[in-house]
Protein backbone atom coordinates (compact mmCIF):
# COMPACT_ATOMS: atom_id res chain seq x y z
CA UNK A 1 0.00 0.00 0.00
CA UNK A 2 1.61 3.58 -1.18
CA UNK A 3 1.38 6.42 1.22
CA UNK A 4 -1.37 7.92 -0.73
CA UNK A 5 -3.84 5.14 -0.15
CA UNK A 6 -2.96 5.03 3.49
CA UNK A 7 -3.42 8.61 3.85
CA UNK A 8 -6.76 8.89 1.79
CA UNK A 9 -7.77 5.04 4.52
CA UNK A 10 -6.98 7.24 7.31
CA UNK A 11 -9.12 10.55 6.15
CA UNK A 12 -12.38 7.97 5.50
CA UNK A 13 -11.99 6.49 8.93
CA UNK A 14 -11.65 9.58 10.44
CA UNK A 15 -14.82 10.91 8.60
CA UNK A 16 -16.52 7.98 9.22
CA UNK A 17 -16.41 8.82 12.90
CA UNK A 18 -17.24 12.05 13.18
CA UNK A 19 -20.05 11.40 11.18
CA UNK A 20 -21.26 8.97 12.98
CA UNK A 21 -20.82 10.34 15.87
CA UNK A 22 -22.97 13.63 15.25
CA UNK A 23 -25.48 11.53 13.39
CA UNK A 24 -26.05 8.91 16.65
CA UNK A 25 -26.11 12.54 18.42
CA UNK A 26 -27.84 12.79 21.12
CA UNK A 27 -27.80 9.30 21.68
CA UNK A 28 -24.25 7.82 22.96
CA UNK A 29 -24.86 4.52 23.58
CA UNK A 30 -23.02 1.78 21.47
CA UNK A 31 -26.33 0.84 19.85
CA UNK A 32 -27.32 4.19 19.26
CA UNK A 33 -23.74 4.64 17.76
CA UNK A 34 -23.69 1.26 15.87
CA UNK A 35 -26.89 1.99 14.10
CA UNK A 36 -25.79 5.35 13.02
CA UNK A 37 -22.67 3.23 11.84
CA UNK A 38 -24.54 1.23 9.19
CA UNK A 39 -26.27 4.36 7.51
CA UNK A 40 -22.75 6.43 7.77
CA UNK A 41 -21.11 3.84 6.37
CA UNK A 42 -23.30 2.97 3.50
CA UNK A 43 -24.02 6.05 2.81
CA UNK A 44 -20.95 8.26 3.51
CA UNK A 45 -18.25 5.78 1.76
CA UNK A 46 -20.21 4.67 -1.00
CA UNK A 47 -21.04 8.31 -1.56
CA UNK A 48 -17.40 9.16 -1.75
CA UNK A 49 -16.26 6.35 -3.66
CA UNK A 50 -18.54 6.72 -6.52
CA UNK A 51 -16.93 10.26 -6.42
CA UNK A 52 -13.80 8.36 -6.50
CA UNK A 53 -14.48 5.71 -9.27
CA UNK A 54 -16.35 7.70 -11.30
CA UNK A 55 -13.48 10.43 -11.57
CA UNK A 56 -11.35 7.63 -12.62
CA UNK A 57 -13.45 5.95 -14.94
CA UNK A 58 -13.22 9.21 -16.85
CA UNK A 59 -9.60 8.72 -16.55
CA UNK A 60 -8.69 11.23 -13.84
CA UNK A 61 -6.38 11.08 -10.85
CA UNK A 62 -8.65 11.26 -7.49
CA UNK A 63 -8.77 10.43 -3.66
CA UNK A 64 -10.42 11.36 -0.92
CA UNK A 65 -9.37 13.89 1.37
CA UNK A 66 -11.05 15.11 4.94
CA UNK A 67 -11.84 18.44 5.97
CA UNK A 68 -10.91 19.47 10.06
CA UNK A 69 -13.43 22.41 9.39
CA UNK A 70 -15.72 19.94 8.24
CA UNK A 71 -15.22 17.52 10.80
CA UNK A 72 -15.58 20.32 13.36
CA UNK A 73 -18.69 21.89 11.83
CA UNK A 74 -20.19 17.78 11.66
CA UNK A 75 -19.60 17.52 15.54
CA UNK A 76 -20.53 21.03 16.57
CA UNK A 77 -23.50 22.11 14.94
CA UNK A 78 -25.25 18.02 15.81
CA UNK A 79 -24.14 19.19 19.31
CA UNK A 80 -25.52 22.72 18.97
CA UNK A 81 -29.03 21.71 17.69
CA UNK A 82 -29.12 18.89 19.99
CA UNK A 83 -28.79 16.33 16.82
CA UNK A 84 -31.47 17.70 14.68
CA UNK A 85 -29.02 19.57 12.35
CA UNK A 86 -25.47 17.82 10.59
CA UNK A 87 -23.05 19.58 8.75
CA UNK A 88 -22.77 16.58 6.11
CA UNK A 89 -19.35 17.85 4.30
CA UNK A 90 -16.90 15.96 6.51
CA UNK A 91 -14.11 16.28 3.21
CA UNK A 92 -14.56 15.49 -0.70
CA UNK A 93 -12.94 13.76 -3.01
CA UNK A 94 -9.97 15.72 -4.71
CA UNK A 95 -9.40 15.25 -8.50
CA UNK A 96 -5.64 16.01 -8.97
CA UNK A 97 -5.58 15.99 -12.62
CA UNK A 98 -6.44 13.52 -15.64
CA UNK A 99 -3.93 10.82 -16.77
CA UNK A 100 -2.66 11.17 -20.47
CA UNK A 101 -1.21 8.41 -22.36
CA UNK A 102 2.60 8.41 -22.75
CA UNK A 103 3.30 10.22 -26.11
CA UNK A 104 -0.10 11.83 -26.57
CA UNK A 105 0.50 15.37 -24.38
CA UNK A 106 1.23 16.93 -27.29
CA UNK A 107 -2.02 16.04 -28.89
CA UNK A 108 -4.26 17.16 -26.04
CA UNK A 109 -6.29 19.81 -26.03
CA UNK A 110 -9.04 19.87 -23.33
CA UNK A 111 -12.94 20.45 -24.02
CA UNK A 112 -13.98 22.59 -21.58
CA UNK A 113 -17.86 21.32 -22.52
CA UNK A 114 -16.79 17.53 -22.25
CA UNK A 115 -14.73 18.43 -18.99
CA UNK A 116 -17.82 20.27 -17.43
CA UNK A 117 -20.52 17.65 -18.52
CA UNK A 118 -17.54 15.03 -16.74
CA UNK A 119 -17.52 16.48 -13.15
CA UNK A 120 -21.47 17.50 -13.38
CA UNK A 121 -21.74 13.35 -13.54
CA UNK A 122 -18.63 13.14 -11.15
CA UNK A 123 -20.40 14.93 -8.96
CA UNK A 124 -24.17 14.06 -8.98
CA UNK A 125 -22.83 10.07 -8.59
CA UNK A 126 -22.94 10.43 -4.77
CA UNK A 127 -26.18 11.71 -4.36
CA UNK A 128 -27.32 8.60 -6.91
CA UNK A 129 -26.16 5.76 -4.84
CA UNK A 130 -27.13 7.47 -1.54
CA UNK A 131 -30.58 7.23 -3.37
CA UNK A 132 -30.62 3.92 -4.70
CA UNK A 133 -29.37 2.84 -1.03
CA UNK A 134 -32.39 4.97 1.05
CA UNK A 135 -34.89 3.18 -1.43
CA UNK A 136 -33.32 -0.51 -0.77
CA UNK A 137 -33.40 0.36 3.10
CA UNK A 138 -36.98 1.58 2.72
CA UNK A 139 -38.33 -1.05 0.89
CA UNK A 140 -36.48 -3.82 3.41
CA UNK A 141 -38.16 -1.70 6.13
CA UNK A 142 -41.67 -2.75 4.88
CA UNK A 143 -41.07 -6.10 4.42
CA UNK A 144 -39.00 -6.58 7.99
CA UNK A 145 -41.22 -7.59 10.74
CA UNK A 146 -38.33 -7.06 13.50
CA UNK A 147 -38.39 -3.86 15.35
CA UNK A 148 -34.78 -3.51 15.81
CA UNK A 149 -33.61 -4.24 12.07
CA UNK A 150 -36.48 -1.57 11.16
CA UNK A 151 -35.37 1.21 13.42
CA UNK A 152 -31.71 0.24 12.07
CA UNK A 153 -33.06 0.60 8.32
CA UNK A 154 -34.91 3.53 8.80
CA UNK A 155 -32.07 5.29 9.90
CA UNK A 156 -30.12 4.06 6.93
CA UNK A 157 -32.52 4.93 4.43
CA UNK A 158 -32.55 8.81 6.73
CA UNK A 159 -28.75 9.15 6.45
CA UNK A 160 -28.89 8.01 2.83
CA UNK A 161 -31.54 10.79 2.07
CA UNK A 162 -29.83 13.26 4.06
CA UNK A 163 -26.70 13.07 2.54
CA UNK A 164 -28.41 13.19 -1.04
CA UNK A 165 -30.22 16.26 -0.48
CA UNK A 166 -27.68 17.95 1.63
CA UNK A 167 -24.70 17.18 -0.92
CA UNK A 168 -27.43 18.77 -4.24
CA UNK A 169 -28.28 22.04 -2.52
CA UNK A 170 -27.32 24.23 -5.92
CA UNK A 171 -24.76 26.34 -4.00
CA UNK A 172 -21.00 26.68 -2.89
CA UNK A 173 -18.62 24.09 -3.19
CA UNK A 174 -21.49 21.27 -2.87
CA UNK A 175 -21.97 19.24 -5.51
CA UNK A 176 -25.63 20.22 -6.29
CA UNK A 177 -24.11 23.82 -7.83
CA UNK A 178 -21.76 21.80 -10.58
CA UNK A 179 -24.59 19.63 -11.22
CA UNK A 180 -27.04 23.19 -11.28
CA UNK A 181 -24.85 24.92 -13.43
CA UNK A 182 -24.30 21.97 -15.93
CA UNK A 183 -28.26 20.89 -16.54
CA UNK A 184 -30.87 21.43 -14.19
CA UNK A 185 -32.79 19.08 -15.53
CA UNK A 186 -30.25 16.41 -14.54
CA UNK A 187 -30.48 17.95 -10.81
CA UNK A 188 -34.14 18.08 -10.74
CA UNK A 189 -33.69 14.36 -11.91
CA UNK A 190 -31.78 13.55 -8.26
CA UNK A 191 -32.72 16.84 -6.19
CA UNK A 192 -36.25 16.02 -6.06
CA UNK A 193 -36.56 12.62 -5.91
CA UNK A 194 -33.95 13.69 -2.51
CA UNK A 195 -36.62 15.83 -1.07
CA UNK A 196 -39.63 13.68 -1.41
CA UNK A 197 -37.74 10.71 0.32
CA UNK A 198 -36.92 13.23 3.06
CA UNK A 199 -40.27 13.92 3.82
CA UNK A 200 -41.55 10.68 3.32
CA UNK A 201 -39.34 9.23 5.75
Amino acid sequence: MDRNSLREIVHLVASLVVLTIAFSYPGTSIEALAIAAVGVGSGFLLHELAHKFTAQRYGYVADYEASPMGLILAVGLSIFTNGSFVFAAPGAVMIRGKRIEYGQLENYYPDNLKIEKEFAYISVSGAVVNLMLAIIFIAGSSIIADTQTINILTKAAFINVFLAGFNMIPFGPLDGAKVWRYNPVLWGIVGVPSIILFFYI
